[in-house]
């Protein structure tokens, strides 16, 4: 898009013009979402971000007089909210850690029964995933090997291994959160 243009464009959204903000959005929508799988290397989490953002953008949509480059600002904007959506993301599993360690240290019948059950859930939900998925999984987590280990002993890419394992990790965590929401909430 042309910078004049570009330009016209955000004045109109600032404005709350609609029409423009959609015609921002499908002209830099695809390319953040293959900005952001570059950083996550998840589609759907990817796809959860770039649609926060556009919301974002869209309730201060008043910002937008300022700023000159909007490609620059989105994808600024793109970065800081990956690395605050990691921290997050670190903070929650290592409280989710925490609480479980917790729970199977517990001399408590019921933190036990409920440490049981996780685990029941978190076995029957690695047995669901694919072959070689719960195969690079258990490999990982079980037997304790390196992701170059791993792809050595398969014969696949370290990147193929850190995808399978992107993923296993995105699969139980949100059944981990249902799981604890369930319990707890």
């Amino acid at each position: 898009m042309e910078l004049p243009e570009e330009q016209h464009i955000l004045r109109e959204i600032a404005r709350g013009n609609i029409k423009a903000f959609e015609q921002l959005f499908f002209d830099y929508q695809p390319r953040l979402v293959y900005f952001l799988v570059g950083l996550t290397h998840d589609k759907e989490i990817s796809r959860d971000i770039s649609q926060d953002l556009f919301l974002s953008i869209w309730k201060d949509r008043e910002k937008l007089r300022d700023v000159r480059s909007f490609s620059s600002y989105l994808f600024q904007m793109a970065r800081f909210t990956v690395y605050d959506y990691f921290d997050r993301l670190a903070v929650s599993e290592k409280y989710t850690n925490e609480f479980l360690l917790e729970a199977s240290i517990s001399q408590s019948e019921e933190e036990a029964m409920f440490a049981r059950e996780l685990q029941n859930l978190i076995n029957r939900t690695v047995e669901q995933m694919s072959p070689q998925r719960k195969l690079i999984y258990k490999m990982s987590r079980e037997q304790g090997l390196s992701n170059d280990e791993i792809a050595t002993r398969l014969g696949i890419s370290k990147r193929t291994v850190e995808n399978h394992l992107t993923a296993a990790l995105s699969i139980l965590r949100k059944v981990l959160y249902l799981f604890l929401f369930t319990c707890l909430g």
